[in-house]
């Protein structure tokens, strides 16, 4: 028995089924893995399809990425050899940070209060940015880590292809981190 058949045993025994038990994993596992539409979703729920269909875009599932995770998953290793070549190229640079800016910081809640001029960052408003920047980058360091090359490549790319081209060039700003490790190495020497 499927995960959309257990929720309709529990519904067709008066069950209320709340729609805070529909996770991104388990709105992944209906919609992807047992086909189910969104309309079939949202009945199981008692909620609008346009709920689902919101819930569905909002953690990428789609049938498109879908396709693209299962092609991801195939990759031969001179295709990722390829891409970390390219991508580590010296010329990247400047496309590397915008890409990964937009990725973990501009396309996300810091948007909406761009978009809302009158807006002040409240405490809250610094935790969900705080979270969504971590969250993002935990996700760009772990692509690093599993040496996956041609995914970092194609968000690199498929980014800049589509934001940042107005922005500044990068200049590579250390923060103050090769002083301070200057410093904390002569006290080991001392």
């Amino acid at each position: 028995m499927g995960l959309y058949e257990e929720f309709e045993v529990r519904k067709s025994n008066c069950e209320r089924i709340d729609i805070n038990e529909l996770t991104p994993e388990v709105l992944r596992i209906l919609f992807i893995e047992e086909e189910k539409t969104d309309n079939m979703i949202a009945n199981l729920f008692d909620v609008k399809p346009t709920k689902i269909t919101y819930l569905r875009r909002k953690n990428g599932i789609t049938i498109r990425n879908s396709i693209i995770d299962d092609l991801i998953k195939n990759i031969p290793e001179e295709v990722q050899e390829k891409a970390k070549h390219e991508l580590l190229s010296n010329d990247n640079l400047t496309k590397i940070v915008k890409a990964i800016t937009h990725f973990a910081f501009r396309n996300g809640p810091i948007e909406d209060m761009h978009a809302d001029g009158e807006k002040n960052i409240t405490e809250e408003d610094m935790k969900k940015l705080n979270k969504f920047m971590v969250n993002r980058l935990a996700y760009i360091v772990n692509l690093i880590k599993q040496e996956k090359w041609f995914e970092l490549n194609f968000l690199i790319e498929s980014t800049d292809r589509f934001f940042g081209h107005q922005w500044d060039n990068a200049e590579i700003d250390d923060g103050g981190m090769e002083d301070l490790m200057k410093n904390n190495l002569k006290q080991y020497r001392n």
